[in-house]
């Protein structure tokens, strides 16, 4: 996303790069996914964030769930390293090194599942990794275009499944490894895109989403604002 192509090295595979331009939006998120779900060949869509690194069978789980389920999204285990790990990247041991120094989220720690589980908290999907059938995805109608930036674009689009009645599935072996970066809660480098995203998203479903971290701005006096109410009103800016 509005960077220059960079070379992508040799691999006995086929890897192509797009590059998705947005002008002076910074994240565009929707956007950028819609765009890559347009170009991409084959009927699976695996979407896997830039900050993780696939497991050797991340692929080959995802196939297999998708034969399983083919009208399902298939939602992978993503594991997150510390700041510094210590992997030696020729060693034909690398993935047990990586998973060894990881570990799940707390939320969505599904490492003690054995096969494809079901999900019915659409609150707990996640883009970080995810699969699903393209005719799933155009059903959906991608990730809606009307969030231009950072913050519940993702949770828009497990809403419509929702609405639409498209099941999530946990795979447990469609591992990823998030790596370290340093992050803020809340992202308050996005502070103007959260507001003006759950404004949008709360026309839209009539509920409040990103809440926890409304909640802070508005205790921190950023914006006047309630899960209850049905208004939110910026009164400052933070200084960043």
């Amino acid at each position: 996303m509005n960077e220059p192509a960079e070379s992508l090295g040799n691999w006995p595979f086929a890897c192509h790069h797009r590059r998705y331009d947005s002008g002076d939006i910074a994240l565009p998120l929707a956007q950028a996914r819609n765009f890559a779900a347009q170009t991409a060949v084959g009927d699976l869509l695996l979407f896997l964030d830039v900050d993780c690194i696939p497991g050797a069978g991340l692929i080959e789980a995802y196939e297999q769930a998708y034969n399983q389920m083919p009208t399902a999204i298939a939602m992978g285990a993503v594991r997150y390293l510390p700041e510094f790990v210590d992997i030696d990247w020729k060693n034909l041991e690398t993935e047990s090194l990586l998973y060894s120094q990881s570990r799940p989220n707390a939320k969505r720690d599904v490492s003690d599942l054995n096969g494809l589980s079901p999900e019915t908290n659409y609150g707990l999907f996640w883009s970080l990794s995810f699969a699903l059938s393209r005719s799933i995805f155009n059903q959906l109608g991608g990730f809606s275009n009307c969030y231009p930036s950072y913050g519940a674009e993702d949770t828009d689009f497990a809403w419509k499944a929702r609405e639409q009645n498209v099941l999530l599935f946990w795979v447990p072996k469609a591992i990823a490894y998030h790596q370290y970066h340093h992050s803020t809660v809340p992202p308050w480098h996005n502070f103007d895109s959260i507001v003006h995203n759950a404004q949008v998203f709360y026309q839209r479903w009539h509920e409040w989403p990103m809440s926890a971290w409304l909640k802070v701005f508005a205790d921190e006096g950023y914006i006047k604002w309630s899960i209850a109410g049905d208004r939110l009103e910026v009164l400052r800016s933070p200084s960043l």
